[in-house]
């Protein structure tokens, strides 16, 4: 991929999608349960506790991730990018990693401690900006932390996506994954993060009390990526925890001589998520535009790739502002009813599978609650979630230290009212119609607000 260097509109942008007006929020550490690596998994709780911050790593990145997707402007020319673009790279990694969500959670329901769990709780959902469970070089304190920042696709922010998922024979000194600073013992990636839990499982299997008669409530069906690949993996002895562990691993930073590799055998293997945030770094994958000619393609740092958009927004800094403010409060609280919908996944058996009447007929059809709660999963993604994203990033901000800005999602924690006698659905509903008022285009036939009619009601 070539750029005419005598075009002035390619030249990367000099500073950060950041309003000067903005307020200063300092990094937030994301809360987790102190680990000792030192001390290593000697119990079984142990165990849960580390499999507790792994879910916690695994939820950090899919906003992250799809922030970086939402943000491209030539969506409609990276989805067709060869050999498979940017906006299908990032789509593909974000719902792997949801993936990867579900197996270290099917995990803790495996070995009894599904309990202390839920995706939908305020201390378990980060923020932004935050660090990287206080990851850092101890050689050099200063300058290592890895900042988790919500921001527009660039070459700098793939960078940090790579450092994320960097495997530890690259350059130990730059990816030490601290869970507790103050001890002497260190992941030295996530990858020996994971390993260290699978060398747990083995040497616990012995001690593990295997929940298998709630493995059926574990995360089974309804996975779909066409952008990437893996499926759920069903826990309930060490084999099958050994296989979802193997998955993450080899899905994340791989194996040590994976990025090694020039080239992969499509449809028998992919590459892993540090080999393609790499690629898209390098320019391999690419957004696919061009304007004018062959001789300028769009890169990611082009300002016609990506929208402006404010990085790490927070609903706070937009309570002046009532059309926006309403639209990042809809996705906030859409993401977390996803959130919700998992949790009471995690509830149900597949077993559930019952009969039920057709209204007006006197034919019976075989009903699954739970498998609705999957399907419904993937709907509110695809068609609540994504549209109420396009709708922000689209929005330019016209007044107050952001002016010139884009809005975006902040993808917050949001507190539905626990009053029985409104549901959660009726909340969303309540939160789609007030943001109508100000962006028509979310109802309709086939809008935000008839997708949410649809869902399971929680």
């Amino acid at each position: 991929m070539t750029t005419a260097t005598t075009r002035t509109k390619s030249r990367k942008p000099t500073t950060k999608s950041r309003a000067s007006g903005k307020k200063a929020r300092a990094a937030r550490a994301v809360p987790i349960r102190q680990l000792n690596p030192a001390e290593g998994i000697k119990t079984v709780q142990d165990l849960a506790d580390h499999l507790y911050v792994a879910a916690q790593v695994e939820l950090s990145t899919i906003p992250l991730y799809l922030f970086a997707a939402y943000s491209i402007r030539t969506r409609g020319h990276s989805q067709w990018a060869a050999p498979r673009g940017v906006l299908r790279t990032l789509t593909g990694i974000s719902i792997e990693e949801m993936l990867h969500l579900a197996l270290v959670r099917n995990l803790m329901v495996a070995i009894g401690h599904g309990h202390e769990i839920s995706f939908y709780d305020r201390d378990f959902i980060p923020e932004y900006p935050s660090f990287m469970l206080n990851r850092y070089n101890p050689d050099d304190p200063d300058g290592a932390e890895l900042l988790l920042s919500l921001d527009r696709l660039s070459t700098e922010q793939v960078s940090t996506f790579r450092r994320l998922e960097m495997p530890d024979d690259i350059d130990p000194k730059a990816t030490t994954f601290a869970t507790h600073p103050e001890d002497v013992g260190q992941y030295t990636s996530l990858g020996e993060f994971y390993r260290a839990i699978d060398q747990a499982f083995c040497e616990l299997d012995s001690k593990i009390d295997w929940a298998v008669e709630d493995a059926r409530k574990q995360y089974k069906r309804a996975f779909w990526n066409e952008f990437g690949s893996g499926k759920p993996i069903r826990v309930y002895d060490l084999d099958t925890a050994r296989q979802a562990l193997k998955l993450i691993i080899e899905q994340g930073e791989g194996s040590v001589d994976d990025h090694k590799r020039i080239e992969i055998r499509p449809g028998v293997e992919d590459y892993t998520h540090y080999e393609k945030f790499l690629r898209i770094e390098k320019g391999v994958e690419g957004i696919g535009a061009v304007d004018g000619g062959p001789e300028y393609e769009i890169n990611i740092d082009d300002p016609e790739a990506t929208w402006p958009l404010v990085s790490d927004p927070a609903l706070e800094d937009f309570e002046d502002q009532p059309a926006i403010h309403s639209l990042m409060t809809l996705f906030n609280a859409a993401y977390c009813y996803t959130l919700c919908l998992l949790d009471d996944l995690y509830d149900h058996s597949t077993d559930d599978v019952k009969k039920k009447k057709i209204p007006g007929t006197e034919r019976e059809e075989l009903f699954s609650y739970r498998y609705g709660l999957e399907r419904n999963n993937i709907s509110l993604m695809q068609g609540v979630l994504y549209p109420i994203a396009q709708t922000l990033v689209t929005t330019p901000i016209t007044d107050g230290p952001y002016k010139g800005f884009n809005a975006a999602p902040s993808f917050e924690f949001y507190d539905f009212d626990e009053d029985p006698a409104r549901s959660k659905k009726e909340q969303l509903l309540d939160l789609c119609e007030e943001a109508i008022q100000h962006f028509p285009i979310l109802g309709g036939p086939d809008g935000v607000q008839r997708q949410i009619n649809l869902v399971a009601a929680l």
